[in-house]
């Protein structure tokens, strides 16, 4: 089993204002120790994920194609790659999501229109028997999401969370792999960070402040919810073998 001294999560953050947030609030006080790099600081990405229980691949402004914007992706996807046939656990928002899709051969398209604030998600089947999902089951789930980039489902891959018309949500690929299109760690502050430094065009009838104001309402569905899929990943992790 893994001990409470080996809960380790490496989490990648690739920018500034995009970093694991109360999500790895929550995944410290499930009993894990988050230690983040910043590629874009200079810290290296490791070629294999030694003295770590998991991996955390956080969000971006790039496409995870974008090699050229962020040139440490390449060695991201090679992790996930791994990650995805067995190697070691992860999990991976929004970028990182894509990240895993592209590492995995899924196509990534850019949509017309971006996805910005709270939209309503649902678990599907395979997510309700899923080990980590399952702590979400049973409801609609408001969720923040902020992204232009859309990812389809990989190959071989179980669709756990859906809803909106970019129906790729949540996925798992091989064990313990998984990837999601919405930010479990975000919070109105973050949005509003973003709004104010990303030139996205809003979605149609959305302004930046109706935007920050539907994510703060949300807040305490957001806190609950994502507090228990953090709290889900670590328990999953202690339980390996």
């Amino acid at each position: 089993m893994v001990g409470m001294s080996d809960m380790r999560i490496l989490v990648i953050e690739h920018e500034a204002g995009a970093g694991p947030k109360r999500f790895g609030e929550w995944l410290t006080e499930a009993g894990a120790e988050v230690v983040v790099l910043r590629p874009y600081l200079g810290d290296e990405i490791p070629t294999a994920l030694d003295g770590y229980a998991a991996l955390l691949v956080l969000g971006g402004s790039a496409g995870p194609l974008e090699d050229t914007v962020n040139p440490w992706l390449p060695e991201v996807r090679d992790l996930l790659q791994r990650s995805a046939a067995g190697e070691f656990p992860s999990f991976n928002i929004c970028l990182g999501g894509e990240l895993l899709a592209a590492a995995t051969s899924a196509k990534i398209i850019r949509r017309e229109h971006p996805q910005i604030g709270i939209y309503d998600l649902h678990t599907t089947s395979a997510g309700e028997a899923d080990p980590v999902f399952s702590a979400i089951a049973g409801e609609t789930i408001p969720a923040v999401l902020f992204h232009q980039e859309e990812m389809e489902l990989p190959g071989g891959a179980e669709l756990l969370l859906t809803g909106s018309d970019a129906p790729i949500q949540g996925y798992r690929v091989g064990e313990f792999a998984w990837g999601t299109q919405f930010h479990p760690e975000s919070d109105a502050a973050q949005v509003q960070l973003w709004l104010s430094s990303d030139p996205l065009q809003l979605p149609a009838g959305k302004t930046n402040e109706s935007i920050t104001a539907e994510v703060a309402e949300a807040d305490s569905d957001l806190i609950r919810i994502n507090r228990a899929l953090a709290h889900s990943f670590v328990d999953f992790l202690r339980g390996r073998e």
